[in-house]
């Protein structure tokens, strides 16, 4: 009987000596417990197509008076006004999706309009509901959406996104 308590009072003190290491060690890294997370920095942050468009965009817009934001989350400008209820759902149906640019009045302070790049992918069922959702958002919360197919002449495309910023 002797030895079982010798042995269980060894079994005790090891762990609290184990949690005391973990106590000075926490305390060393400033109390700080350092996460390992499964995440990397992608290689891209634009598609080619994506950013053959920002570049040309970036070359032709007046800077006094517009600047270009890309990929911005819809959540980020658009607002849900439903009754408490049934904000949820709709905000699950913003809160993931984004514009690829959006041009920013920095005289008026307020967005001037929103473009879409629709390549390959928009053929998909998926993207097919997403779009069709998108195209009734935005004349709901009253901002423009200009779509641009990809393979489009892009320099001629944005000339005419400038001239609808004139209007």
């Amino acid at each position: 009987m002797n030895l079982f308590l010798v042995l269980a009072g060894l079994v005790i003190l090891s762990l609290i000596l184990a949690f005391l290491i973990n106590v000075i060690k926490k305390f060393e890294q400033g109390g700080k417990v350092e996460e390992l997370l499964p995440f990397k920095l992608k290689n891209n942050f634009f598609t080619r197509s994506e950013w053959e468009f920002f570049r040309i965009l970036e070359e032709q817009i007046d800077h006094t008076k517009y600047t270009v934001f890309p990929k911005v989350r819809l959540g980020d400008f658009v607002e849900v006004d439903a009754p408490k209820g049934e904000r949820m759902s709709h905000w699950n149906r913003i809160k993931s999706k984004h514009v690829d640019f959006l041009i920013y009045d920095t005289q008026k302070s307020s967005i001037a309009i929103a473009v879409e790049l629709d390549g390959n992918s928009h053929n998909s069922e998926r993207m097919k509901k997403s779009d069709d959702f998108k195209d009734k958002l935005y004349p709901a919360v009253g901002l423009e959406l200009i779509r641009v197919q990809v393979g489009s002449d892009f320099a001629g495309e944005i000339q005419r996104i400038i001239q609808n910023l004139k209007n």
